[in-house]
C-alpha cells in the first residue's frame, strides 16, 4: 500500500511541476500578448495618421497626373502643325526641283535679278528709315 501512496505522492509532484511550468508558459504568453496589442494600438495610431496624409498625396498625384494629360494633349496639335508645315516645306522644295529642272542657269539667273534688286532697294530704304529715325 505503501507503493501506491508512494505512486500518488510522485503524480502529484509531477501534476505540481507541469501546472507550474503550464503557469510560467502561459504568463509569458500573456507579457507577449498584451506587448503585442499595446504594439497594434500604436500601429493603428500611427495608421490613422498617415492615411489621411496618403490619400491626400494620391489625390495630388493624380491631380497631377490629370493636368499632365492634358498638357500632352495641347502639345499633340503643335506637333500636328509642326508636320504640316515640314509637308509643305518638302512639297515646297520639289517644286522648286522641277521648276530649276525645267529652267536653265541662265533664265534662272535672270528672273531672280529683279528679286535681287527688291531686296537691295528695300535694304537701303530700311537703313535710310533708321537713319532717320535716331536722328529725329
Amino acid at each position: 500500500m505503501e507503493i501506491i501512496y508512494f505512486g500518488i505522492l510522485l503524480c502529484s509532484i509531477a501534476f505540481f511541476i507541469a501546472v507550474i511550468y503550464i503557469s510560467i508558459v502561459l504568463k509569458h504568453l500573456a507579457d507577449v500578448t498584451r506587448s503585442l496589442g499595446y504594439t497594434l494600438k500604436d500601429v493603428e495610431e500611427q495608421f490613422s495618421y498617415i492615411t489621411p496624409q496618403l490619400m491626400n498625396t494620391l489625390k495630388e498625384a493624380n491631380k497631377t497626373v490629370d493636368e499632365l494629360e492634358e498638357n500632352i494633349k495641347a502639345t499633340d496639335s503643335l506637333f500636328d502643325s509642326v508636320h504640316n508645315v515640314g509637308e509643305s516645306i518638302n512639297s515646297l522644295n520639289k517644286s522648286y526641283k522641277n521648276y530649276k529642272d525645267q529652267v536653265t542657269d541662265e533664265q534662272f539667273q535672270k528672273q531672280l535679278k529683279p528679286a535681287i534688286e527688291g531686296i537691295k532697294w528695300g535694304e537701303a530704304l530700311t537703313q535710310i528709315l533708321t537713319k532717320w529715325k535716331k536722328a529725329n
